[in-house]
């Protein structure tokens, strides 16, 4: 009878863990990147042309991103693109990282984290000074596009994330409960902070 090796099996065991770390990696990487290009590279500049349209009267102002009001160029658009799709491969490699902490219901795990997101990005590009929510108008609608992007975008990430990856054991299922919900604590007291930053820009600006 042959008998594999103790350390043999271990070894296998460990390249093979790491072998599928790495895809979980690359295909959630590849999955925000494809997120960023539709919601960011394409989503962002058909938004962009709507509130252009809305304010003629702005056409030639430099946005705050260095993007000119009411022009469209290849160079500019390629840029945005690529700009969104390497954004959003980060963001894919922060979704594959924290997916195991998502709990509650189907319907829970699908909102809450886009939802999330939208929050800390809209804290953090919502602004009331510069030009973007001060000349365009009408206000509201350009935050609900800009907040529109990261919503998107995560929907999108999650989805395809969640297609390619299937529903296996994440990390945060083999650490001690209390680590996943203190990390889970963590996260909802930044979002909330970000949702007060947020929700204190909006109310000047409307």
């Amino acid at each position: 009878m042959h008998w594999t090796p103790v350390r043999a099996v271990r070894g296998w065991s460990t390249v093979a863990h790491l072998r599928e770390l790495g895809r979980r990696v690359c295909l959630g990487v590849l999955a925000g990147a494809v997120a960023g290009l539709v919601a960011g590279g394409i989503g962002g500049r058909l938004f962009m042309s709507v509130l252009a349209a809305l304010n003629p009267d702005v056409a030639g102002v430099e946005s705050d991103d260095g993007f000119v009001i009411g022009r469209v160029t290849l160079a500019g658009t390629v840029n945005l693109m690529l700009l969104c799709t390497i954004l959003g491969a980060v963001g894919g490699l922060v979704w594959v990282t924290v997916r195991g902490l998502r709990f509650g219901p189907r319907w829970w795990r699908a909102v809450s984290m886009p939802v999330a997101v939208t929050l800390v990005v809209g804290g953090q590009v919502v602004h009331t000074d510069g030009v973007d929510f001060r000349l365009l108008e009408p206000t509201a609608v350009a935050i609900g596009l800009t907040l529109a992007v990261p919503a998107l975008a995560t929907v999108l990430v999650s989805w395809l994330g969640d297609r390619w990856l299937g529903d296996g054991s994440t990390v945060w299922q083999a650490v001690p409960p209390a680590v996943a919900w203190t990390v889970r604590a963590g996260i909802t007291a930044g979002v909330a902070l970000a949702a007060v930053g947020l929700v204190s820009d909006v109310s000047l600006l409307l």
